[in-house]
């Protein structure tokens, strides 16, 4: 059996000649040459490998449909809509109904790695390789009419540009030659399967020139490589990577879709409404339901351009039907927002047999409709593409298992029926301008991603878009980060550096601590033994690497969450009275430091980079997190942390979980504030709300930095008051009798609140405020403000004790009596 893909032969093309006929080789593989007209003035450039090349008027375009002609749909001299009205006029209603379907390669979550002859070139609907099913791709394509492909394949580069350009010459040796469209879950897929992109840190970065940059590079990549939708950014969610506040969400939305857009690919902003980050859409449905709010980042990503967005599985703006099957929610989307691109269903779509549940806006029972009428529904909504692993054929969905990871013969996911839709164009319950209209829509992002012309890859064009000099003289094995840092070239991993410290958060520095001066004893451990060798083999290029706590001028863990096991690390740490440098790996809800943490450690970095591979399978152990050499050159001040929150962090987990999910920055807020605050944003969802009106830990957009200092002062002292009749001297002279606000008393040994004002007119930072009875501590309280902000705190107080008492708090002071 030959090998999957020959190496691609690049050739100037000067000749009007072409492959030999299509025919499909008996042992599966076929070589591929891949023919290119190099483009000039009046001619476009054009890449084939089965069809043949033509001339008219002197210049050169593709024979797709291998008739001899020039049809208006090859011609590239002709406008889009022209071209797709001629296509769609030559197509069968399979092949329409094909062009609907976005299945995954292979049939599978992840693509089978390595691919083989069988996986790519088997005409079998379903085939088996170490126990797992598969539908190969040549079936896949030229049986079951599919054209686009969620491919989150794993691989090195050259193996994936081979793929990419295989599956576009069996697209090719299609009755029409359609070309395929090679989506990813995967922003930064070049090493696949290794590393990807860091979603949050751009989020905490606040840069939005990196953010621009990186993510063109990634584009730039992709494009390189065959790839044209990945499904990015998904940001655009209220509590994803970009936080809670809609205007932020909105520019980083905006500029990471014209990242994509102006760089080759096309963005897929995910999920309509909301899917992931801290809360679904349904989940995160307040009782004041500000639909609006979501909509801002969506208004974003429509009006920078994204010519793809994925729905929500869940449910939309009528409640208790799903997304795709709701007229209201999809006419949001095209209807007030104008949006004309491809709309496609988020994984899973259905599961083995469509179904479907809740009445429509329309009144339609949508469980008792049949697995065609749902797909139509899908259609009238104005959703274009459903989302799926395989197609299978027939009518009857019924006494099909959902469970794809069995390998049994009969083991389905994620299934599409064609012939259900099929049936019902047919017996006149779909009217077949649905199809046409969806059909349409993916034809003409197709043409615009120039597919038709120039599908193919040219593997020296990408090496010059990604690689190192080295990785370009040779391609050596990969096998860890550093691997990886030496393959790609030195502008990106510039910027990766960047976007590591830029996006790490200074939560803590008490005394200074860092950055730490050279030669400093550190002891080194954490939540990984690996992760803490690595880190000490860093360290120790500027420190002293010590063998225990005790001999340590200060102790760094590293933690991945804050667990059992850094507890006690961090208790036994403070037992001996060592200074503690806490580096946490988390973000977006997850591994965020605590009242323990804040506490007893001394320093805190909140670092949310993470670069593991989105969606399906990873290849071997890479490194994921702030790589070793740049946690060394933060600690001791090499480069600075500079991020900051995106998200409040609430003191306890209740204080989150009563926040509202749909309005931003209200954790930690009262019932009554959290009412106003909904109040201001229903009337106006691009308000700008304070971002101190909750009692957190910390403030959203918190991050210190070396070297700035705040300057906390406090203010306005309150104490529980009560309305009492007094006497006092009246202003004739003698003594009235009035009625005035006092301070309330007390119950011995029972707590209270006394209230007041952290004004900050230095950097960000924090204080530990203290209330004092006489000279014991009676409460105190963390409390972080931004600089040039204030926080209003409250502070528990217990009293012990009949009589008189004086609480001072910071100079303040308040008389209470204690009864």
């Amino acid at each position: 059996m030959k090998k999957l893909v020959s190496l691609a032969v690049i050739i100037t093309m000067t000749l009007t000649l072409a492959p030999a006929a299509v025919t499909l080789a008996e042992d599966l593989g076929r070589d591929l040459v891949v023919i290119t007209v190099e483009a000039s003035d009046g001619q476009a450039k054009l890449t084939a490998a089965e069809k043949a090349i033509i001339d008219v008027d002197g210049l050169k375009f593709k024979d797709l449909n291998a008739n001899g002609a020039l049809d208006v749909y090859e011609d590239w001299r002709q406008d889009i809509d022209s071209r797709v009205d001629d296509l769609l006029s030559l197509m069968t209603l399979d092949e329409k109904i094909g062009l609907l379907h976005h299945n995954t390669t292979g049939g599978t979550f992840t693509s089978l790695y390595p691919i083989t002859e069988e996986w790519m070139w088997s005409d079998e609907e379903r085939i088996a390789i170490d126990g797992t099913e598969y539908t190969p791709m040549y079936h896949s394509i030229i049986s079951d009419f599919v054209t686009t492909y969620l491919h989150n394949v794993n691989g090195t580069p050259k193996e994936q540009l081979d793929e990419n350009n295989t599956i576009q010459q069996i697209g090719e040796l299609g009755r029409l030659g359609i070309p395929i469209a090679l989506s990813c879950d995967r922003s930064y897929n070049t090493w696949a399967g290794m590393v990807d992109m860091p979603h949050y840190a751009f989020g905490t970065a606040h840069d939005e020139q990196l953010l621009y940059d990186l993510v063109a590079q990634y584009a730039k990549e992709e494009y390189a490589l065959g790839y044209h939708v990945p499904f990015h950014p998904y940001g655009v969610e209220i509590g994803s990577w970009y936080g809670d506040e809609v205007n932020y969400i909105a520019r980083m939305t905006g500029i990471e879709v014209k990242a994509y857009e102006e760089n080759g690919v096309n963005a897929t902003t995910k999920h309509f409404i909301a899917r992931g980050g801290r809360n679904s859409y349904s989940s995160a449905v307040s009782p004041a339901n500000l639909t609006d709010s979501w909509m801002i980042g969506w208004k974003a990503a429509v009006d920078a351009g994204t010519s793809w967005i994925m729905t929500n599985n869940g449910t939309g703006l009528t409640p208790g039907v799903n997304v795709y099957f709701d007229t209201v929610t999809i006419g949001y989307l095209r209807d007030t927002l104008g949006y004309e691109g491809v709309i496609v269903t988020d994984w899973p779509l259905f599961m083995a047999s469509p179904t479907g549940a809740g009445i429509t806006a329309e009144g339609k029972d949508l469980s008792q409709m049949t697995a065609g009428e749902l797909y139509t529904q899908i259609l009238e909504t104005g959703v274009d593409q459903f989302g799926g692993f395989i197609v299978k054929h027939g009518t009857d969905t019924s006494g099909v298992s959902n469970d794809f990871a069995s390998g049994s013969a009969n083991s389905f996911s994620l299934v599409n029926w064609p012939d259900t839709l099929k049936e019902c164009v047919e017996n006149g319950t779909c009217d077949i301008a649905l199809i046409d209209r969806s059909a349409r829509r993916v034809l003409k992002n197709k043409f615009d991603l120039g597919l038709f012309e120039n599908p193919y890859r040219s593997w020296e064009d990408a090496l010059e878009v990604f690689a190192s000099d080295a990785y370009k003289a040779e391609q050596f094995e990969l096998l860890t980060i550093a691997d990886i840092n030496a393959a790609r070239g030195d502008y990106i991993n510039e910027l990766d550096k960047r976007v590591q410290y830029e996006s790490a958060v200074l939560l803590k520095n008490d005394n200074a601590i860092l950055p730490l001066s050279e030669g400093a004893k550190v002891f080194v451990t954490g939540s990984s033994s690996k992760i803490s060798a690595l880190d000490a083999a860093a360290i120790s290029a500027y420190g002293t690497v010590v063998e225990s706590a005790e001999e340590a001028d200060v102790v760094f863990i590293r933690a991945t969450a804050i667990d059992d096991n850094v507890e006690l690390i961090i208790e036994d740490t403070v037992e001996i009275g060592k200074p503690i440098i806490l580096a946490l790996e988390g973000g977006n809800g997850s591994s965020e430091p605590d009242a323990f943490t804040v506490e007893h450690c001394d320093a805190i970095l909140f670092q949310v980079y993470r670069v593991t591979a989105d969606h399906g399978s990873s290849l071997g152990d890479f490194f994921s997190y702030t790589t070793p050499e740049v946690e060394a050159e933060m600690l001791f001040g090499k480069v600075e942390p500079s991020g900051s929150l995106v998200f409040e962090i609430g003191r306890s987990q209740d204080d989150t979980l009563f926040s509202f999910g749909d309005l931003q920055l209200d954790v930690g807020a009262d019932t009554r504030t959290r009412l106003y605050m909904a109040a201001v944003v229903r009337a106006n969802p691009n308000a700008l709300l304070p971002a101190n009106l909750g009692d957190v830990l910390y403030p959203y957009g918190f991050g210190m930095g070396y070297g700035q200092e705040a300057d906390i002062s406090l203010n306005t002292l309150i104490a529980p008051q009560v309305v009492a009749t007094v006497e006092q001297e009246s202003m004739w002279g003698g003594a009235q009798t009035v009625s005035k606000a006092v301070n309330k008393a007390q119950k011995s040994g029972a707590p209270f609140e006394i209230s007041f004002i952290a004004e900050n007119i230095g950097a960000d930072g924090y204080t530990v405020v203290e209330a004092l009875d006489g000279g014991a501590v009676v409460g105190s309280k963390f409390v972080s403000v931004e600089g040039g902000s204030f926080m209003v705190v409250t502070l528990e107080v217990t009293l012990d004790g009949v009589g008189e008492h004086v609480v001072t708090v910071g100079g303040l002071s308040a008389a209470i009596t204690v009864e």
